[in-house]
C-alpha cells in the first residue's frame, strides 16, 4: 500500500473523549492509568500569519501580556506562584497558527490548572501600563533570537522562502512594529480572537473528563471591553505563501567562527498524505546519529559540528530543509556535501533496512514521548485544533508502517530535488557569487 492510497477507515476505541460545551468551547480529554500528574492547554486560534505587517507580533506580545495580571491574580507574578506553590508550572506558547496556554500540576490540583489557563486567556486585565512596561522585554527577546546565530538562520531562511508573507516573519514580531503597539490594537486582538467559541481546551492525565467540562462549562470572556466603534483585528482568512524562486540565497555578513547555513524547499500541508513519506525521508537523512548527513558530514568528513534536517507543516504550507553548523572556510564543501546527500535520496532508493531504522526511531520517539501527560495534552490538543480529527498514535503508527521505498523514491522525487533548494546562511561571508556558485553546481 502507498502512502497516497486510501486507508481502510479505523474505528478505534478512541483513548480520548471530545465534548463541546454550551459556551461553544471544544473539550479533549484522555485519561492516563498509573499518571500522578494533570496537564491542561488551552488553545487560542490566532498567530503570526494572522497578523499584517502593521500589527507583526501582536499575538505574542498579547500572550506576554495577559502573564502581567488578570481578574482573580491582578499582580504580576501572582498567577505564576500560585500554580507553582502547589508544585507546578504554567507556561504560555504563540506560534504562527495558534498560542498555546498550558500548566502541568499534580493531579490533585487539577483545578489550579485549569484556573490558570481560564484567568490567563479570559480574565486578563491587559493595562496600559503593562503594555508599556512589556514592550522592552519583548525586544530583548527579538535581540536575543538574532544574536543566536543558530537561532537566527533559521528565521532567514523562512523570509526567503516565503517572503512578504506572515509565514516568513519572526513570531515576535520585529522591533519597530513591537514597539508602535498600540493598547487599542491590543485590546482589539484579544476581543477578535479570545473567544471560547473558538478555543480548544485539551486536558490528560489522572483526571475525570466530567469535572473538567463541568468546570469549564462556566468559561466566557471577561477582559476588558472594547472601545466603541472599534474593529477587530484578527483576520477572518489567511492567504497562502508564494514561495521564493528555486536557487534563491540570502547570506547575511556576521563576523562568527562557526557559520550557519539552511539549505531547504517546500513541504507538505499537515493533512497532506505526503506527510508521513516526507516525515520518514527527514529521519532517514538527518535525524539522529545514525542519519545520512551526520555520518556523512560529521563522522566520515568533519566538516560540520552539527547537522540535522528540519520541516513544518501549515495548513496550506511546509518547509522541509537541512541546517549545519561549520567552519566558514568549509562553505563550498558543506553546500556541496547537503546537495549530494539530496540528489542521492531522489535517485537512488533508500534501502530497507534504512527505512525500518527511520520507521522505528520515528515511531518510539512518539511512543516515548506519550507517556508524559503534557505531551498527551498537547497530542490531543493540537488535533482538535488543526486537523479534520485528532488521530491515534495507532493510527499514525499505521501510516508510517504503510510507506513503502518506493513512495520515498516518489516523494523525494517530487519535494527534495536538489534543483529546488533555496539557501540561507549567516557568517563571515562578503560574496554572494562564490555561495551560489556553490548551490548551482
Amino acid at each position: 500500500m502507498t502512502a497516497t492510497a486510501p486507508l481502510t477507515p479505523l474505528q478505534p476505541e478512541l483513548p480520548h473523549r471530545r465534548d463541546v460545551l454550551r459556551n461553544g468551547l471544544r473539550v479533549v480529554t484522555q485519561e492516563m492509568p498509573g499518571a500522578r500528574s494533570a496537564s491542561v492547554v488551552l488553545l487560542v486560534p490566532v498567530g503570526s500569519r494572522h497578523e499584517d505587517d502593521a500589527h507583526a507580533g501582536l499575538s505574542h506580545l498579547l500572550e506576554h501580556l495577559v502573564f502581567k495580571g488578570t481578574k482573580g491574580h491582578p499582580e504580576a507574578g501572582s498567577l505564576s506562584q500560585h500554580v507553582e506553590g502547589v508544585g507546578g508550572s504554567l507556561n504560555a506558547s504563540t506560534d504562527r497558527e495558534l498560542t498555546a496556554f498550558s500548566a502541568k500540576v499534580p493531579a490533585e490540583h487539577l483545578d489550579t490548572a485549569l484556573e490558570a489557563v481560564h484567568e490567563l486567556a479570559l480574565r486578563p486585565l491587559l493595562r496600559q501600563r503593562d503594555l508599556a512596561a512589556e514592550k522592552p522585554v519583548i525586544v530583548d527577546e527579538i535581540r536575543m533570537y538574532v544574536d543566536s546565530p543558530s537561532d537566527h538562520v533559521f528565521t532567514l531562511f523562512d523570509e526567503l522562502l516565503y517572503p512578504d508573507h506572515p509565514l516568513g516573519r519572526e513570531v515576535a514580531g520585529t522591533v519597530g512594529a513591537v514597539r508602535r503597539a498600540s493598547h487599542r490594537a491590543t485590546l482589539e486582538h484579544w476581543r477578535g480572537a479570545y473567544r471560547t467559541t473558538g478555543m480548544v481546551l485539551a486536558v490528560a492525565g489522572a483526571i475525570e473528563p466530567e469535572a473538567v467540562a463541568r468546570i469549564a462549562e462556566t468559561w466566557a470572556p471577561e477582559g476588558p471591553a472594547a472601545h466603541p466603534g472599534a474593529v477587530a483585528s484578527v483576520p477572518t482568512t489567511v492567504t497562502p505563501p508564494v514561495p521564493a524562486p528555486p536557487a534563491s540565497v540570502r547570506v547575511s555578513y556576521r563576523r562568527l567562527s562557526q557559520a550557519n547555513l539552511c539549505i531547504g524547499m517546500p513541504g507538505v500541508p499537515r493533512d497532506d498524505p505526503d506527510r508521513w513519506a516526507l516525515d520518514l525521508l527527514g529521519a532517514v537523512l538527518g535525524d539522529g546519529m545514525g542519519s545520512r548527513l551526520f555520518l556523512d558530514l560529521r563522522e566520515r568528513r568533519s566538516l560540520v559540528y552539527d547537522v540535522s534536517t528540519f520541516g513544518a507543516s501549515y495548513s496550506d504550507a511546509g518547509t522541509f530543509g537541512v541546517h549545519a553548523g561549520f567552519e566558514p572556510q568549509a562553505v563550498e564543501a558543506v553546500i556541496a556535501a547537503v546537495l549530494a546527500q539530496l540528489d542521492r535520496i531522489c535517485t537512488e532508493p533508500v534501502s530497507g533496512a534504512e527505512l525500518d531504522r527511520a520507521r522505528a526511531y520515528t515511531r518510539g520517539r512518539l511512543e516515548l514521548r506519550m507517556e508524559d501527560s503534557g505531551a498527551v495534552a498537547g497530542w490531543i490538543g493540537m488535533g482538535e485544533a488543526l486537523l479534520p480529527r485528532i488521530l491515534t498514535v495507532s493510527e499514525v503508527v499505521e501510516r508510517l508502517d504503510a510507506v513503502s521505498v518506493d513512495d520515498l523514491r516518489r516523494v523525494a522525487e517530487r519535494y527534495l530535488d536538489p534543483a529546488l533548494a533555496r539557501l540561507a546562511l549567516l557568517g563571515p561571508f562578503r560574496s554572494r557569487a562564490r555561495v551560489e556558485r556553490a548551490l548551482h553546481r
